[in-house]
């Protein structure tokens, strides 16, 4: 059953990740705003305080406390905070009231000079005291807290408010700047999105790609190519193996009508063995192809840290030790030990189709010789039979390849089968002279040599 797969849109996740941030920093930069207004405000309106403070206590010590407040009233500027006072004389010890606001209540309200902030009716208010250095006159005073965070309320409001406007213009432009971003993105899987699975071919798409991308368009064409390959191997792999199947099936098909219709014994004796020797062919051939199909798709499997080859080598030789007597040939095993790190299944395959193939194509009473040489790290298996001209050996490798003139039974898929485990083992596969013929003649030499062993931790 297909996996759901869960989807987002990056575009929308990337506008609201950046308006978010855009949003978090207006508003940290309005609160920093507020506070440092706030703080300069303070400032300003203290020294404001100083200076009513100072008029009001020259105007006082002059002898003109009746006309203090109608001074007030006639100085204050519309963008100054309303300023209460207190202007007192000392007498006789005692501090007498001379003149107050009406917000100011009959009783002193402090006791020394300078600032002080203290509650009046229940509300902050910020005071200041000042004395005549020539007189007994002291004036206080005051402004009320709620006006100056009213008036730093209305600074950040000025400061949010564009803020508040302009969100979502810049989401606007955030969302077509993303969008024009992603253009790459939607390209690509347009152009995943329309390669043809029949005739798969890099991605193509126009223009340059962002560093973020071309990674990833890299890797799909890796991939691509990987695929094309393996569906182009499984095609000829189709291909050669119907065209090597049809022929030993019209032969069976020929050989049982030639049995069928024969009266005479010796004849009907005769098919009937040709079509058990074309059924014994078809079923090496099934199983080398079987074999070859279990090492295409996946070569990564669990390898082995050491293999004793020399074992394996001994076991084979002995399984087909009646095979080589029965053909009159002589089989034999040389070398000392060798141990390599592997798949033991694969290098059993591996043994036994350079043996068996060594077998069928050296005629009666010829010699194979199987060596190993731990000192080199080689397995070869030579024989004294027909040879490869120098110029045919690479095409040993190839499927349904056989040497020319060779009339031995086979399918032609032993070496290719020993060439694709030498490939996944990392080893390497050469082909050489073989033991001389009494023709004075060179048999064929298969030389496979092995990486060193790597030492593997334990945990």
């Amino acid at each position: 059953m297909r996996a759901v797969l869960q989807t987002y849109s990056l575009r929308r996740r990337l506008v609201g990740l950046l308006i978010g941030v855009v949003a978090l920093m207006w508003s940290v930069s309005a609160v920093v705003a507020f506070r440092t207004a706030h703080a300069e405000a303070d400032e300003l309106f203290d020294a404001q305080l100083v200076q009513v403070a100072e008029t009001l206590l020259a105007i006082v010590a002059a002898g003109q406390s009746p006309h203090v407040a109608d001074e007030m009233a006639e100085h204050q500027h519309a963008y100054q905070l309303p300023v209460a006072f207190q202007a007192w004389q000392r007498k006789d010890g005692r501090w007498s009231l001379l003149v107050r606001s009406s917000e100011m209540p009959d009783a002193p309200l402090m006791e020394n000079t300078g600032f002080d902030e203290h509650d009046l009716n229940g509300e902050l208010w910020r005071f200041f005291a000042v004395d005549h250095s020539h007189s007994e006159y002291r004036v206080i005073v005051g402004q009320h807290h709620a006006a100056r965070y009213h008036l730093a309320g209305e600074i950040a409001l000025h400061l949010l408010v564009p803020i508040l406007f302009g969100l979502p213009l810049i989401a606007i432009g955030i969302w077509a700047v993303v969008g024009r971003a992603l253009r790459p993105v939607n390209a690509v899987a347009a152009a995943v999105g329309g390669l043809d699975a029949r005739h798969l071919a890099p991605v193509q798409v126009s223009g340059p790609l962002p560093a973020e991308i071309a990674p990833l368009v890299t890797s799909l064409d890796a991939l691509v190519g990987r695929v094309a390959e393996a569906m182009d191997n499984e095609r000829r792999f189709t291909a050669d193996a119907s065209h090597e199947l049809r022929t030993p099936l019209a032969a069976l098909k020929i050989h049982a009508q030639v049995a069928r219709r024969a009266s005479d014994e010796t004849i009907r004796g005769h098919a009937l063995d040709q079509v058990l020797s074309g059924v014994e062919r078809m079923t090496h051939l099934v199983e080398q192809l079987l074999t070859l199909a279990r090492l295409d798709p996946d070569a990564a499997g669990n390898l082995e840290p050491e293999v004793d080859l020399e074992a394996l080598a001994e076991s084979i030789c002995a399984a087909l030790e009646p095979q080589a007597r029965r053909a009159g040939q002589s089989l034999s095993l040389e070398g000392d030990g060798l141990v390599v790190q592997g798949n033991r299944w694969w290098l059993e395959v591996l043994l036994r189709n350079l043996v068996d193939n060594a077998l069928r194509y050296t005629p009666a009473g010829g010699r194979v010789v199987v060596s190993l040489d731990a000192a080199v790290r080689c397995l070869r298996v030579v024989d004294d039979g027909p040879g490869i001209p120098p110029a045919q050996r690479e095409q040993l490798l190839t499927r349904f390849a056989r040497g020319a003139d060779v009339e031995a039974d086979g399918c032609g898929l032993g070496l290719s089968i020993v060439a694709r485990i030498v490939t996944i083992l990392g080893a390497t596969l050469v082909f050489d002279d073989g033991l001389a013929r009494p023709d004075g003649g060179l048999g064929l030499a298969v030389s496979i040599r092995f990486p060193p062993l790597v030492t593997m931790s334990k945990p």
